[in-house]
């Protein structure tokens, strides 16, 4: 939806009152020096931007109490006289204030080796035809040497009092000013930064009071809005005018933001979900009443989970079983949607499509996973801790399902219905967004598990299994969970590249499960088997480069015999191997390594080191490696347990390729994800990635915490058989 702001090449940034300084009309430093690094960043990146800025006027309170402090006698002191703001007392504040805004500005962009120009404005600039031509062209000259242009109304002259009759082209504050200076120039992109995130659909301090993230202006009747920023002039129902009225004159987008936001320009432009967007292309709405629109779909999810949860565990069972039963029957279209997916992949990344393709023998793995799952012990509801508070006072802490989760994954199709078979069996509704390569694959997968779970007959379970299109429906829920007065998603899972998983991370409130790297470790001591190293490292290494669990650092003991066989038969698979300068003098490498220590490679290269022992191998994995998957291959069963215990991975293996690492293997079932983190699951997730516990306290009685007190009752404390 907002994907065009991407390619703004004439931007106007309008920084309001409540941006540009404090409640006391000083400064605020921290806000303007963001706005001036990421309108010099704009600039140097081939962007045209004008800055409209607010705060003369406040800056001059501020400068103008200051100076009459000095300036009245001890007598004036002594009577406590205050200064009054009479008449003209605007515009004295704004000619005090201009001049001390400017030359911070200039300050601040001096920093960046920009200089920027003032332009002080009234209506006549705009209703006189002449003075808007010379407006325009002195604009155009100051851009054309690489200068920016800070734009203020000349409240000096003006009073800053508004004006009550505002002719066509005019404006009355300087949210309309920045609107006809987008017109004026003929900016693609108008920003107005404020005191709030952006438009809600009453005013903010109202309860219940809801933002709104996209705006057709036909969406606009019968709207309430809040006051007036303290300082500034225009509020909220201006800069909405000003929004509606660049549109009407060819601005393509408006956006209506945060000034405190963290990066709030480049995230703008940059397409995220930021503020209140308003466009005309959008789709057209007959009221703003209706919210976010994937705020239904979370709602649908929740009440699928909780549906799932009173269901009995037999009942959940049937389910997975159609399922697998499914899966087995659609084969056909589901190969022949992934022939298409494959076959239109052309343009995406190599390490992404060795991950697209399905096969038959891919797919009856899925469903026996399926059906594993249907047959595993049912995880919801089992007794984890049992213990006697007092005699009769009896709690127990039981798993539970975690309710709904959002799972992110790129590529590989089979991942859909494997994570919507851990999620059903732990009894939590799943919400999905596959890789956009996969498009038809996904499709056809999700509508086979649709199909299984309809025929259960329950209509509560129609928001089980959400598949979600297109990256800006993420970003929307996301939003959604962080807005919505109860919880719609409890986790959110990203499943992909470095990229996918921090910008996740940096998206949302709602935790996050998952690892940001595959950098995994194969160090071979001295004591190491030969053929034992050459197969773990080949296999760690050649058996799916593209796996997070791939090995890409192979590190060698000063003395270990087999490093050459090892090398050998990487070589033998095509592996290119890039060593540090003491690999390279030992032959063990055939070009120099240039990527830092900790890198994902992703194929048929791995970075080669070599170490003097094993405290020295530990203490490089420690430092480098990601904490998801890290090996020592050795015939020394104190020097392996020493690694096994001071490694601090989220799987360390002894013998063992790391391409064990996956939640299959590990006799899951299937994997949710690897999670890196300390936090909730760790190493490949199985079924516990969708489980919590909840805590269940029965009496027999009639148990209060007050007769603990009065010795009626007493403690035991008591542990009890599971």
């Amino acid at each position: 939806m907002r994907t065009h702001l991407k390619a703004s090449k004439f931007v106007v940034v309008k920084a309001g009152t409540s941006t540009v300084s404090h409640d006391d009309g000083t400064p605020s430093l921290p806000r303007l020096g963001a706005i001036v690094e990421a309108v010099s960043q704009l600039m140097r990146q081939g962007t045209k931007v004008i800055l409209v800025s607010s705060g003369a006027v406040g800056c001059g309170r501020s400068v103008l109490r200051k100076q009459a402090a000095l300036h009245r006698t001890l007598r004036d002191h002594m009577k406590s006289q205050e200064v009054t703001e009479g008449a003209g007392y605007s515009a004295a504040a704004a000619a005090a204030g201009q001049l001390a805004l400017m030359s911070l500005y200039e300050t601040l962009f001096a920093t960046q080796e920009i200089e920027p120009s003032q332009f002080l404005v009234t209506r006549r600039d705009f209703v006189d035809e002449a003075c808007r031509k010379n407006l325009q062209h002195s604009i155009q000259a100051i851009m054309d040497v690489g200068m920016v242009p800070i734009i203020n109304e000349n409240d000096a002259v003006s009073g800053n009092a508004g004006y009550s009759e505002v002719p066509d082209g005019c404006f009355s504050d300087n949210d309309g000013l920045a609107a006809l200076v987008a017109k004026l120039v003929g900016a693609d992109c108008l920003i107005m930064l404020t005191d709030v995130e952006g438009l809600y659909d009453r005013p903010p301090s109202e309860a219940g009071a809801r933002l709104v993230r996209e705006v057709h202006p036909a969406s606009l009747k019968d709207w309430k809005f809040g006051g007036i920023s303290k300082g500034g002039r225009g509020g909220m129902e201006a800069k909405v005018n000003a929004a509606l009225g660049a549109l009407e004159v060819g601005v393509k987008s408006v956006v209506l933001a945060s000034g405190s936001e963290k990066e709030v320009l480049q995230r703008v432009l940059a397409g995220d979900d930021v503020g209140t967007y308003f466009s005309n292309d959008i789709a057209r709405k007959p009221s703003l009443d209706e919210g976010n629109p994937l705020e239904a779909v979370g709602q649908s999810a929740r009440r699928a989970a909780r549906a799932l949860q009173a269901l009995e565990a037999g009942d959940r069972t049937k389910i997975l079983q159609a399922i697998a039963s499914k899966l087995r029957a659609a084969a056909p279209a589901i190969l022949a949607a992934n022939a298409a997916d494959v076959a239109d992949s052309g343009d995406v990344a190599r390490e992404l499509r060795q991950r697209l393709g399905l096969s038959s023998a891919k797919l009856e793995t899925v469903a026996k996973g399926v059906e594993a799952l249907a047959n595993a012990k049912d995880p919801v509801g089992q007794l984890l801790e049992k213990r006697e508070l007092s005699p009769g006072l009896i709690l127990e802490k039981r798993s539970a399902s975690l309710g709904v989760v959002l799972v992110i994954f790129e590529a590989r199709p089979e991942a859909l219905p494997q994570i919507a078979a851990l999620a059903l069996r732990a009894g939590c509704a799943v919400v999905m967004k596959g890789g956009s390569e996969a498009r038809l694959s996904n499709a056809v997968l999700h509508a086979t598990i649709k199909d299984a779970i309809t025929e259960f007959g329950n209509a509560d379970l129609d928001g089980a299994v959400s598949l979600l299109e297109g990256r800006a429906q993420v970003a929307q829920l996301l939003k959604a969970c962080d807005e919505a007065p109860t919880p719609l998603v409890d986790l959110v899972v990203p499943r992909g590249s470095n990229a996918l998983v921090k910008h996740v991370q940096n998206s949302t409130r709602v935790p996050v499960l998952g690892h940001a790297d595959g950098v995994c470790h194969v160090y071979v001591d001295k004591s190491a088997d030969a053929q034992k190293a050459v197969s773990i490292v080949v296999d760690s290494k050649c058996d799916y480069p593209a796996a997070c669990n791939a090995m890409e650092t192979l590190l060698f003991h000063e003395d270990a015999a087999c490093a050459k066989a090892c090398v050998d038969a990487l070589r033998a698979k095509g592996v290119e191997l890039l060593g540090t300068p003491r690999a390279l003098s030992k032959g063990l490498a055939d070009a120099p390594v240039t990527e830092p220590e900790r890198h994902e490679y992703g194929c048929l290269k791995c970075r080669v080191d070599v170490v003097d022992s094993v405290d020295a191998a530990v203490a490089h994995v420690n430092r480098h490696s990601s904490g998801h998957t890290d090996c020592v291959v050795s015939e020394d069963t104190s020097i392996a347990e020493r690694f096994l215990r001071q490694v601090d991975s989220a799987d360390v293996f002894h013998n063992a390729s790391t391409r064990f690492a996956d939640g299959f293997r590990f006799g899951l079932g299937a994997e949710l994800g690897i999670a890196t983190g300390r936090i909730h699951a760790r190493g490949p997730v199985g079924v516990a990635g969708f489980l919590t516990y909840k805590w269940l306290l029965r009496s027999a009685a009639s148990h209060a915490v007050a007769d603990f007190a009065s010795g009626v009752h007493a403690w035991t404390h008591r542990e009890l058989p599971l």
